[in-house]
C-alpha cells in the first residue's frame, strides 16, 4: 500500500504540473476538504486519474477536483446512476475554488478496491480463475442493465458518438497495415452496429476504474464516468479483455484460462439478454465489440484530445492491445474476421 500511495502522490504532482497549478493550489484543495469535513480522515485514493485529483474522506465519501475543461456532465453521471444503480456513484457539484478555478465534486464511495490494486496485490501467483470468473459474470450482468435501459432518443451525442464514421475512416487510412482490414470491414457493416440499442457507455473501462470485492472478485462498480456517452451497445466490450489478462513488458498477456472465462462472460450475457440468441444480433454486438477496441486503442489520448490515430513506435501499449484484442476467438469464431 505504501508503494500505491507513493504512486498516487506522484500522479497528483503530475496532475498539478500539467494543469499549470501551484503548490498553494494543491494545499488549498486539502484545506477545503479539511474545512468541509473537519472530523474525517482525508487521503488520496490509490488510483488517480489523468484529469483530476481524488481524495477519500472517511469511509464513505469521495471528493474530487477537476479543471473546468474536464468538468463532469452531471446529466450523464445522473443517467449512469439511473441505468446502473449502485454500480455508479451518485455525484454532486459543490463548489469552485476561487484561486485555481478547480471544480469540486462529491461522490459516494464504491466499496472494494480497484482491479488494478487486486492485480498488484496478487503478485506472481496471479488472480485466481474463480475470482476472474465471478468478475466476468458480474460484468455481463452490469452491461445487460444498459441493454434493458437503451434510449430510443438519448441525450445529445458525445465526442465519440458524433464522429464514429469519421474516426473509422481515419483508422482505415492510418492504422498499422495489419489492423486496417478490420477497420475497413467494420466500416462496411457500420449500419448493423448503429441498429443496436443506443446505451449509456462508460468511457474508460480499465483496471484502475473497475472496483471489486477483494475477497471474492465480485464487481462492486465502475468509477470515473467523465467520458461516458450514449453509444451502440457492445462498444464497451473492449473492457472485457482487461479482465482476462494484463499488460506486460512483452505485450498484453492473457491468463491461461482466458478462453474459458470469455465463454463464461458470453454465456452470462446471453442469459441476461435473450435477444442475443438471434445470430444476427449477436454478430452485430461482436462487430460493436471490435469497433470499441479500435476506437479506444486505435486512437491516442493526447492530454485529453482523442483525435490522433496510434502510431507504431510511439503508442506501443495501444498497438499491443490492438494486436492481442482483435486476434481472439469468441464463441468458436476468430474475431478479426467477423461475419454478418
Amino acid at each position: 500500500m505504501a508503494d500505491g500511495q507513493s504512486l498516487a502522490l506522484q500522479s497528483i504532482d503530475s496532475f498539478f504540473i500539467r494543469s499549470g497549478l501551484t503548490v498553494q493550489d494543491r494545499l488549498d484543495c486539502f484545506a477545503f476538504v479539511e474545512e468541509l469535513y473537519p472530523d474525517k480522515s482525508i487521503s488520496p485514493t490509490s488510483c488517480q486519474g489523468y484529469c483530476s485529483m481524488t481524495t477519500l474522506v472517511g469511509e464513505h465519501l469521495i471528493v474530487q477536483f477537476r479543471p473546468s475543461k474536464y468538468r463532469l456532465n452531471l446529466l450523464v453521471t445522473s443517467a449512469a446512476r439511473d441505468v446502473y444503480g449502485t454500480f455508479a456513484p451518485e455525484t454532486k457539484y459543490i463548489a469552485t475554488l476561487p484561486a485555481s478555478g478547480l471544480l469540486v465534486y462529491i461522490m459516494d464511495r464504491i466499496r472494494g478496491i480497484t482491479f488494478k490494486d487486486l492485480q498488484a496485490s496478487s503478485g506472481t501467483r496471479g488472480i485466481s480463475t474463480q475470482f476472474r470468473a465471478r468478475l466476468c459474470r458480474d460484468f455481463a450482468v452490469f452491461l445487460s442493465k444498459s441493454w434493458h435501459r437503451g434510449a430510443e432518443k438519448p441525450m445529445e451525442l458525445g465526442t465519440v458518438g458524433r464522429s464514429i464514421k469519421t474516426r473509422l475512416q481515419s483508422l482505415c487510412k492510418d492504422l498499422p497495415i495489419p489492423v486496417r482490414a478490420t477497420a475497413r470491414h467494420i466500416l462496411t457493416k457500420l449500419h448493423h452496429i448503429e441498429a443496436l440499442p443506443c446505451v449509456l457507455t462508460h468511457g474508460d473501462i480499465v483496471p484502475a476504474n473497475i472496483m471489486v470485492k477483494p475477497s471474492t472478485g465480485a464487481l462492486t462498480g465502475l468509477v470515473d464516468w467523465a467520458e461516458a456517452e450514449f453509444l451502440p451497445f457492445g462498444i464497451c466490450l473492449y473492457g472485457l479483455e482487461e479482465l482476462l489478462g494484463k499488460i506486460t513488458p512483452g505485450g498484453f498477456q492473457y491468463s491461461a484460462e482466458a478462453e474459458r472465462l470469455r465463454n463464461v462472460f458470453w454465456t452470462e450475457l446471453r442469459r441476461n439478454i435473450p435477444a442475443l440468441q438471434n445470430i444476427h444480433v449477436l454478430q452485430a454486438v461482436k462487430l460493436a465489440r471490435n469497433l470499441g477496441i479500435l476506437l479506444w486503442h486505435g486512437i491516442a489520448f493526447d492530454d485529453g484530445a482523442i483525435d490522433r490515430v496510434v502510431q507504431e513506435g510511439r503508442d506501443i501499449e495501444e498497438i499491443q492491445r490492438l494486436d492481442s484484442f482483435l486476434d481472439v476467438e469468441i464463441l468458436g469464431q476468430r474475431d478479426h474476421k467477423p461475419k454478418l
